[in-house]
């Protein structure tokens, strides 16, 4: 159907919205945690509304940035708090209700409030741009083995530069996992439901290098066995998700 492949699954989200709607006897603050399309606030606020009578729903976006391996470190000691809400007094007054808890244990000034829309579409954009710093380090590590360079040592000379950074430089197979692709493709979703064909193409090619960089690693694999693996056995050591994971 319509998305198939890259739109969000949102049956989940919705059915706890109207859970929600079903027990609640007075005024709320929902507090969304996942990751969702950008104006998914305004479908939950729709849900409870007009399921409910005379109760006040405050929708919050309060996206997790916790990564495996780190888990209870980005929870206790985050980079970054970000916390959404509506632009009038009371989506506000939600919003410092939200950063009154994170307070307990949060710096302020790691607490970063926004409107709803930027706190929904940042959890996307976030993940999406790691996932672009790992594409663009795998494809300069076909330019390096073309050319002889080391990509070990191309990455961390471009690490050095301040406005860079050493995170995620590391070549390697490519991504995995839950989030990066499913959240790329998400975010290609929404670019070409808004008309922004440029854009969605942009991130499909983080996915292409990707795709790209497994293959290649494949094909590299075969090779050394004389193209065929029939009848081999493969030892693959160091093998994980992510390296630290517990």
């Amino acid at each position: 159907g319509l998305g198939a492949g890259k739109a969000a699954d949102l049956t989940y989200w919705e059915s706890a919205a109207r859970m929600i709607a079903d027990v609640s006897k007075s005024d709320k603050i929902v507090v969304e945690k996942s990751t969702v399309p950008v104006k998914t606030a305004a479908a939950i606020e729709k849900i409870l509304t007009h399921n409910t009578k005379g109760i006040n729903f405050q929708i919050l976006s309060n996206p997790e940035f916790l990564a495996e391996g780190t888990a209870i470190q980005d929870l206790l000691n985050p980079d970054r708090v970000l916390i959404g809400g509506r632009e009038t007094p009371e989506g506000q007054k939600a919003v410092e209700a939200l950063k009154a808890v994170y307070a307990n244990w949060v710096p302020e000034e790691r607490i970063i409030a926004t409107n709803l829309w930027s706190a929904e579409l940042s959890k996307l954009a976030a993940n999406a741009v790691l996932a672009q710093r790992i594409s663009s380090v795998n494809a300069m590590s076909a330019l390096c083995e073309a050319t002889g360079a080391d990509v070990t040592e191309v990455a961390y000379a471009v690490g050095k530069d301040s406005r860079i950074g050493p995170k995620f430089l590391n070549a390697s197979v490519g991504f995995g996992g839950s989030c990066f692709q499913k959240d790329i493709l998400n975010l290609i979703y929404i670019c070409e439901c808004n008309g922004l064909m440029e854009v969605a193409n942009y991130w499909k090619g983080v996915i292409k290098i990707n795709d790209y960089q497994k293959s290649r690693f494949v094909n590299r694999v075969v090779s050394s066995m004389f193209n065929t693996v029939s009848g081999k056995k493969i030892a693959v050591l160091g093998f994980a998700f992510k390296k630290d994971t517990g």
